[in-house]
């Protein structure tokens, strides 16, 4: 059993169309064919349900197969990165996903300033399966989110806990106001984030706790765009502490909420018993060190 066997499995499992497959893989479709078939051979049992010549469907070997070789995948993928790691071959790279990413340029350049030969690569995420899905599975190393993670194998460190305001447009009843209770807005229209990001289940708690339902007039994933179409008249929106420094908020009007309280936490979140190379390691001890003080001093 050779490794491109398996691998070309994994693209004809995942595609379960054989002539797609072989486009893919650049490889004659009658070639793939007999390929998979002497793997079938080799393990002993079918691994598909075919459908004609060309459809194939994993049946219930075929996954418990499949899952199986995409552990090792990552297994081995980790093993070749900690190879590299220790024998000093491989530069710094870091690989971050992330639902809330305003905060995280400003800490690349820094990090980048005093470690210039690590790269990094973001995935900008919204679900929490999401997530980790790709946490577990080793797309990424760290994800920095919204919400902790709820899984065994997967460490969730808090790290800033800071207010989320109510952002108003100019010119509005309750300007010029230090703080208010939000069910004081309940009947007016809201800017939401969409349903996918987890700061949305957040804010919807705080209507819920506030006695209300918000009636949401727009919905965008963008803090720019939220902030745009609050300075437009066009509804409230939650903007949480560190999007105040961002653009498009310099004429709202910002409102503490005194009930119910509106506070979250960014959660840095990893696999526990995943080994993570040197750059990440540091990059994540960086993550806690600048973020975690201003945790405390909230």
């Amino acid at each position: 059993m050779q490794l491109r066997q398996l691998e070309y499995f994994q693209v004809v499992a995942r595609l379960e169309n054989m002539t797609r497959a072989a486009e893919e893989l650049h490889v004659a479709q009658s070639s793939l064919s007999k390929m998979m078939s002497r793997l079938e051979e080799e393990v002993g049992v079918p691994l598909f349900e075919r459908y004609g010549r060309k459809r194939f469907r994993l049946n219930r070997s075929g996954r418990r197969f499949s899952e199986r070789i995409r552990q090792s995948f990552t297994e081995l993928e980790q093993g070749l990165r900690e190879a590299k790691d220790i024998a000093g071959i491989e530069e710094g790279r870091v690989i971050i996903g992330a639902t809330t990413s305003r905060m995280l340029p400003k800490l690349f350049e820094h990090y980048l300033a005093q470690h210039p030969r690590v790269k990094f690569r973001l995935y900008q995420m919204t679900q929490q399966s999401e997530i980790q899905e790709q946490l577990l599975d080793g797309t990424i190393d760290l994800c920095l989110s919204s919400l902790p993670i709820q899984q065994t194998k997967i460490h969730c460190e808090p790290l800033i806990d800071e207010e989320i305001f109510l952002a108003l447009p100019p010119g509005h009843r309750l300007s010029g106001r230090s703080g208010i209770q939000l069910a004081e807005v309940a009947n007016e229209p809201f800017i939401h984030l969409t349903s996918e990001c987890g700061l949305r289940e957040i804010t919807n708690e705080f209507c819920r706790q506030a006695g209300f339902s918000p009636n949401i007039a727009f919905e965008s994933n963008t803090a720019e765009v939220i902030c745009s179409l609050v300075k437009a008249g066009l509804g409230n929106a939650f903007i949480p502490e560190y999007w105040w420094n961002g653009p498009n908020t310099e004429s709202l009007e910002r409102l503490h909420i005194s009930n119910p309280v509106c506070r979250r936490t960014i959660w840095l979140s990893w696999v526990k018993d995943r080994y993570l190379s040197a750059a990440t390691r540091d990059f994540k001890t960086y993550l806690i060190s600048e973020l975690k003080p201003i945790r405390n001093r909230k």
